[in-house]
This record gives structure tokens, sequence and C-alpha cells, in this order.
């Protein structure tokens, strides 16, 4: 007989407001918070997987120690630029040349704030974390150089996170939306997004990734039981589509997402949604969270706006460790 395990799974969704993202304690604060509060009530000798939306750091880009012209800047290209006005001498060190320099400008800060809240949030909750995403160049560490930058490309990057607190990938996307591009963001290398845990494998695609056969058909084949959607859907959810506006977006996700994504593979079972919701500049996004099975939600969150834990416990056959 194949013996299981019961694996709990939870989506954070969230609402943008500017407070945690002010000062690194701050949001150190607000992430450890999220996490307890996500695993509150869950049995201590069960195994559990937090997820957070996509684009959920990134107002640390902005908000993060910066005054109140940049944080109250009309759009996000004129906080940018009011971000390299303020650090001009410093920007022209970095040695890129190019849109993207603003994130280079704040990578090193914004990353140990990012990545060291998850770490110690994913211990104190004794739960694997997928920790939303942030747009950055990929970030590593060695001894002599301290944190440092791999090349001048710049992703929407998620980190996913052991209830050990290592770092177990960093992942990026790789299909970008128009916002995306007009970001100065790079299209992600694939194979990054498939991760072996002690609870089997898991794919961790962000967004619009989960909607691309390719990525799901990888993830399947990799062995993946359950698929992480971090998302940061910036439109109405009971407003037209984006793609066609005869169409109900939050109709068309339901429909078109990992509900359907799910039926019909190999190993892939579950999915898990996380969605940002609120405002951030001149993007406004909206979205109802949820837990999915093929065919359909096993929990979703009753609006799409405002924070919510959706939660759903699953059974998956006891994965072997060798």
């Amino acid at each position: 007989m194949v013996k299981r395990v019961r694996v709990h799974l939870v989506a954070v969704q969230t609402e943008l407001r500017p407070e945690p993202y002010l000062a690194a304690q701050a949001f150190q604060r607000y992430v450890l918070e999220l996490c307890q509060e996500a695993v509150r009530g869950l049995p201590q000798n069960e195994p559990r997987i937090l997820a957070f939306p996509e684009a959920f750091a990134l107002p640390l880009l902005f908000w993060l120690d910066t005054p109140p012209t940049v944080r109250q800047a009309p759009t996000s290209l004129q906080a940018a630029l009011g971000l390299l006005r303020m650090n001009g001498l410093a920007a022209l060190r970095l040695g890129v040349y190019s849109p993207a320099l603003v994130y280079h400008l704040r990578a090193r800060t914004i990353w140990r704030v990012y990545q060291e809240s998850f770490q110690q949030a994913a211990q104190a909750s004794g739960a694997y974390v997928v920790a939303g995403s942030l747009f950055s160049p990929l970030i590593d560490y060695e001894p002599s150089q301290h944190l440092h930058t791999l090349g001048k490309a710049v992703y929407n990057l998620s980190l996913v996170v052991s209830p050990q607190g290592s770092v177990l990938g960093r992942v990026p996307k790789v299909h970008l939306t128009p916002h995306e591009r007009r970001a100065f963001l790079s299209s992600g290398p694939t194979g990054r997004q498939t991760l072996r845990t002690r609870l089997g494998t898991l794919a961790n695609l962000i967004c619009l990734d989960a909607f691309h056969d390719d990525l799901i058909e990888q993830a399947d084949a990799a062995g993946a039981w359950l698929v992480v959607q971090p998302s940061a859907n910036a439109a109405r959810w009971e407003g037209p589509w984006t793609a066609d506006a005869r169409q109900v977006e939050g109709q068309v996700w339901l429909r078109e997402g990992l509900a359907r994504k799910l039926q019909g593979r190999e190993h892939l079972r579950y999915g898990l949604n996380p969605m940002l919701n609120g405002p951030l500049y001149e993007l406004y996004f909206e979205g109802r969270s949820g837990v999915y099975q093929p065919g359909g939600p096993l929990a979703l969150a009753e609006r799409p706006v405002g924070d919510a834990f959706v939660r759903a416990t699953v059974e998956i056959p006891l994965p072997r460790l060798d």
C-alpha cells in the first residue's frame, strides 16, 4: 500500500498599502505576521506550503526608505526617475547604461530585505514558502563579493524557501506581459521553474507562465505534483477581458487557468494561485486567489479585493527521498 501524507496549501491574498514597505523592519514584521496567520490552527506535524502573490515585494523598490516625492509620484516611471535623480553618482558607478539601471541601483538593498524576511518567516511558520516576486537582476552571494548581481538583465524573480529557511530556488518569469516589457524586464530562461523538495517536485510558474502549455508540459514531465502560480493581474475581475472585451476577465481566468491546465496530466494534481490586489502607481490589480484541482477550485477567495487566506488540505503519495 502506498503511504500518503496530508499537505496544507495556503494562497496568501494581499491588498497593497504603503505602510509595510516603508522600512525593512516593517516589511519583515508584515511577512512574518502573514505567514503565522496563514498556518494558524494547522496541525504542527503536517507539512504546509504557502504562496504569496506576484509583485508582492515590488513596492520595496519604490517605497523602502524613499521620500514622499517618490512614493507619491503619479506613475512608476516618474518614481523611477526620482530614484535616479536622488542617486545619480551611485548609478554612474554601476556601469549599467540602460533603462534597467534603477533596478540595479536598488538591487542589493531590496534583495537582502526580501530574502531575509522570507527566510525568517518560513522558519517561524515551518512552511515551504513561495515568496511572490519582485523585479531584480539575478543576485548571488559569495564571501569575497558579498551580494552581487549576475549580468545586467532584469527579471521578474520569485524566491522559494524551505521550512529550514534555505533558499531552494530563484525562479524567473519566462512569458512577459506588455506592462513588464515596457518596464524593461527580460524574459527568463526555462529550467529553473521546477524544484525537488522533501514533499516531491513543485513548479513555480509566475502568473502568465502558467497559462502557457510549454511550461505546464515541462512541469508535468519533470514530475511536479503542484503548480504554484503567483499572480498580479492588472485588470478588474468583473471587467472586460484584456484580450477580448466581450468576455469577463474573472470568468476567463477561472475557465482557462489552473483548473483546465491540470486536466489529463501525468503528475500534476493541484494548483495554488495567490493574487495581488490594489493600486501601484498607474496599475490596479484584482483577483480571487484559489487552490485548484483538475476541473475546478478546491477553495476560492470570496472577493477579488482585500486580504484573504485561501486554504485546502490535500493528500499526496509519500515522496521517495532517494
